[in-house]
């Protein structure tokens, strides 16, 4: 199966950090106001980075705070630091929770085969890929949307219309994460070998989470 592989670049719209948002971003960096309505979550490889970070729940994942924007059809962001919220008078329990927040009123989750039909103009039926029924789960934006994973009320809800209670995760870039209802026919294994492959021929480095998928039961 390379289902991951199905989603062209174009399904995401890149980061693209010119002067006008440099400048957003610097401006508002005291303003509390406009830090907790710009701030999210986005996810990456486990790392010894020095920003404002913690465990995510999927082995080798963690999670950590940005503020994002966006201008002319892109999308732009900047890593948070403990510096940035104690200067603008922000703990950083207030910073997560407001965080979590705006990415869950920002996640959407839509078929793979819908998204490719959209694309290619293929009816849905036709665009599926796979007997597993793959979902993408991401932001509004595409775009370092693979945290929406963390909107753990809406993926209850996807899995009850499923019913079942448990997913495969497939962590396809930082900009999105494939879902499917939980289907004893395949094997974790499997699934964690066409990532690996995907990552490796597919997706750039810096854009890649981990080489495995995940079984998530909610």
């Amino acid at each position: 199966m390379r289902v991951a592989a199905l989603l062209p670049p174009s399904f995401h719209k890149e980061d693209n950090m010119n002067t006008e948002n440099i400048i957003d971003i610097a401006i508002n960096f005291n303003d509390p106001e406009w830090i907790l309505k710009h701030i999210t979550i986005a996810l990456q490889r486990t790392s010894d980075a020095d920003f404002v970070k913690r465990p995510c729940d999927l082995e080798g994942i963690e999670q950590y705070l940005i503020v994002r924007g966006e201008q002319d059809d892109a999308c732009y962001s900047a890593k948070v630091t403990s510096a940035l919220l104690s200067n603008a008078g922000i703990d950083e329990d207030t910073a997560w929770e407001k965080a979590l927040e705006n990415l869950c009123a920002d996640t959407q989750i839509k078929s793979l085969g819908k998204i490719l039909s959209e694309m290619t103009g293929v009816p849905s039926e036709c665009a599926e890929a796979s007997t597993i029924k793959f979902h993408v789960i991401t932001n509004s934006q595409k775009c370092k949307g693979a945290s929406a994973i963390m909107n753990r009320e809406m993926l209850r809800d996807f899995t009850q219309n499923c019913r079942t209670n448990m997913l495969f995760v497939i962590p396809s870039s930082i900009h999105e994460m494939m879902i499917a209802p939980y289907d004893s026919r395949f094997k974790l294994e499997e699934l964690s070998a066409m990532v690996k492959e995907i990552n490796e021929t597919q997706v750039a480095p810096e854009e890649r989470l981990t080489d495995r998928a995940y079984i998530l039961s909610l």
